[in-house]
């Protein structure tokens, strides 16, 4: 009888490894507390392709997105200003907000591209002129925008 077993994780183990990660273990503790509490299966020649398969897919979907997300910033970084009309009140304050879905609406239509509301960040909005406005692209990375918040009843 053999004295390893290789076995794939099927959930995070702290003392053994990630979940996908192929591992040789004892006989014993493989088949008495691995698999049967369903931490980790036996590595067959076919789970093994399997799983090679799955991370060649997520290092491709990886490399997608990376990509999208570099377009996606270059895109972004043509727009010189956002330019929003409000109307005017008091002491050069607008009436309501300026809103991500506002913004969101500007950018598909003179840019064509789409943009979750999620990405954006606006800040203190509630007087006419000049603000900034970021948009997060990814976790790495965030683009300042200059929004022009123009009254219409002047």
């Amino acid at each position: 009888m053999k004295k390893k077993v290789d076995i794939i994780l099927a959930k995070d183990n702290c003392k053994q490894g990630k979940k996908g990660s192929l591992i040789s273990v004892n006989h014993g503790y493989a088949f008495n507390y691995l698999i049967p509490n369903k931490i980790a299966e036996i590595a067959t020649s076919k789970r093994i392709k399997h799983m090679k398969m799955l991370k060649n897919i997520k290092i491709k979907q990886k490399e997608v997105n990376q990509i999208k997300n570099e377009l996606l910033q270059h895109n972004i970084e043509k727009i010189e200003k956002i330019s929003v009309y409000k109307k005017k009140g008091e002491n050069n304050l607008i009436f309501g907000n300026i809103t991500e879905k506002e913004i969101t609406k500007w950018i598909n239509k003179y840019t064509k591209l789409s943009i979750n509301k999620i990405e954006i960040k606006i800040i203190e909005t509630k007087l006419i002129g000049i603000r900034k406005i970021n948009i997060q692209v990814n976790p790495k990375i965030t683009i300042n925008i200059p929004i022009y918040i123009i009254p219409t009843n002047i």
